[in-house]
């Protein structure tokens, strides 16, 4: 008996192949986000355990030949001045980055196929968390040089979290470890960063991929299972072993190299150009996914304030509480708000529901054209052309987009062909 087969009898392996490593893998394209989000959380995981090597979480100010600066900026420029450490610390930003990108295009991918009705409601708002669990581990991180740069975005982050009406200084100075900056501040967010997100990144990940196997996936189809039929029947895609692992694999050496090439030809964050923390505040924007909250901060005029209940709700708290708030609930809702009363065996073409392709192409254009307001400045654009651009082109963009579908399907029905 070799030892193979000595494992297979002892563990019952032909029953957990037979079970779990011939469950069918979709082959669209679209289907490979959620590995490439994978993949690129353990690239994350991987270079944020060479960098906590050398990553030293204290503000404490350190004396040398270069000056009195805090040790978290000494052992970042350390780190950039090891052979291979620079580039360790790029391929860090850029797989955060990826990672954000990815579950983003998977979330919408999801909404413009109707993935999230029932009985995949669950995975919708987990997809949701596990983006806002993405991008809060990135703010987290986005501290850790401790330079003017990294220092100045954080206490923008520390004045919104105190503009929260009620109870927002409690907030603040809990998160911030007391009031921002101070000493307690970097070992706090390098506790997050380091242990707190990634063990709720995983436990996310996991519980999403849980659910993934015991619904199946949707891939496209232009057929729904007949009454009465098995699910499992119907769907089509490839097995996980070996093929669906094969082109795992595949994908995941091409997000080293692409990872690998970014970092090689894009510097980022240059802590030695920006320097220690100084009294002076730069200007600085946020990177592209939180673009839109500045935006919409931007936007609104400082003198803007109302009372609610006691509390005087301002600016800060209208662009980036209230506004945020409000699209986030109504997008966390989207299962319940549509009205389509059938469950959903397999995905949907996005033409298939004009009144949704147009809502969701004209909330991802208002994010743009928040992204864009946070331009205005560096553009020329005055505050009322880029409300009128906020509000009218949303509208737009969704108004042409479902008169253009509804345009496709009734010449294909009038010709009787099959709408595309």
């Amino acid at each position: 008996m070799t030892m193979s087969s000595w494992l297979v009898e002892r563990l019952s392996l032909e029953r957990f192949r037979a079970k779990y490593l011939g469950k069918a893998f979709p082959v669209h394209p679209t289907f490979f986000l959620g590995e490439i989000a994978l993949f690129c959380f353990a690239v994350l995981v991987a270079t944020g355990l060479y960098l906590a090597l050398f990553y030293e979480p204290s503000a404490q100010v350190l004396t040398g030949q270069g000056g009195s600066v805090p040790a978290a900026y000494a052992s970042s420029l350390g780190i950039d001045s090891q052979p291979f450490g620079v580039l360790v610390r790029r391929i860090h930003h850029w797989a955060a980055h990826l990672m954000i990108a990815s579950v983003l295009l998977h979330l919408l991918r999801v909404f413009f196929t109707a993935a999230y009705r029932k009985p995949r409601e669950l995975n919708w708002v987990l997809g949701l968390v596990l983006l806002g669990a993405t991008i809060a581990a990135s703010f987290a991180g986005y501290l850790l040089p401790y330079d003017q740069f990294s220092v100045t975005a954080t206490a923008i982050g520390y004045g919104i979290a105190r503009s929260i009406p009620w109870v927002g200084p409690t907030v603040a100075d809990f998160v911030f470890a007391g009031p921002f900056p101070s000493s307690a501040t970097v070992p706090r967010f390098y506790a997050y960063h380091v242990v707190w997100a990634p063990l709720l990144l995983s436990a996310l990940i996991g519980l999403h991929l849980l659910v993934v196997l015991k619904q199946k996936h949707t891939e496209l189809r232009s057929q729904v299972p007949p009454k009465g039929s098995a699910d499992a029947a119907m769907i089509h895609g490839i097995p996980l072993w070996p093929e669906q692992t094969a082109l795992m694999g595949v994908l995941l050496l091409l997000i080293m190299a692409v990872l690998a090439a970014l970092a090689a030809f894009l510097p980022v964050h240059p802590s030695a150009f920006y320097g220690p923390p100084q009294p002076i505040t730069p200007e600085v924007k946020p990177d592209w996914y939180l673009l839109w909250v500045y935006g919409a901060l931007r936007l609104i005029p400082g003198t803007v304030s109302f009372r609610f209940l006691g509390a005087t709700i301002g600016s800060e708290a209208i662009g980036a509480m209230l506004v945020p708030g409000i699209l986030t609930i109504i997008i966390l809702l989207v299962p319940w708000l549509d009205r389509t009363q059938s469950s959903l065996y397999y995905a949907e073409h996005p033409a298939a529901s004009p009144g949704r392709l147009a809502l969701g192409l004209a909330v991802l254009t208002l994010f743009l054209a928040l992204s864009l307001a946070g331009f205005g400045s560096e553009l020329g654009l005055s505050v009322p052309v880029l409300w009128a651009i906020t509000v009218l082109v949303p509208i737009a963009v969704g108004w042409g987009a479902r008169a253009l579908v509804r345009r496709e399907s009734a010449d294909a029905t009038g010709s009787g062909r099959m709408p595309r």
